[in-house]
């Protein structure tokens, strides 16, 4: 779908969409982490239902929801949680990042360090090799 100011909204053919993007609009999960992994600055939101959120909220003790965020252990992502995920908090958000390159290209900086972080291809393996070790160490003591 094409807007009157030129930006563009599509859904399907996730990878090739964020290969190419600005900035995008994500729900915290695992997209969030994909659009880091493609290095666009993103708005991530948050919402349930009302009793889920005052359940998780008293529960869960984290400073931030999206992932990026929380490797980063700063807000890169602008997040709105809940109530604050309004459509003019979120498209003031966006149009933030839209209108600020130097701020878009430091946070692609910090995403391509997070992503290094993680290493390449391989995770399960690496892990599976950590935990056999970790094994291997407490039942030879």
């Amino acid at each position: 779908m094409e807007l009157p100011t030129g930006l563009q909204v599509q859904s399907g053919g996730l990878p090739e969409v964020l290969s190419r993007s600005t900035a995008a609009i994500a729900s915290t999960g695992t997209v969030t982490m994909e659009c880091a992994y493609f290095g666009v600055p993103t708005v991530a939101l948050y919402k349930t239902s009302w009793s889920t959120y005052q359940i998780a909220r008293r529960i869960v003790k984290v400073k931030y929801l999206a992932m990026p965020n929380i490797l980063a252990d700063e807000s890169l992502f602008p997040e709105f949680i809940q109530d604050a995920a309004t459509p003019h908090n979120i498209a003031e958000a966006t149009l933030e990042l839209l209108n600020d390159a130097p701020r878009r290209s430091r946070i692609r900086v910090r995403l391509r360090e997070i992503v290094d972080s993680l290493g390449g291809p391989g995770a399960s393996e690496r892990a599976s090799k950590a935990v056999l070790a970790l094994y291997q160490k407490k039942n030879s003591a």
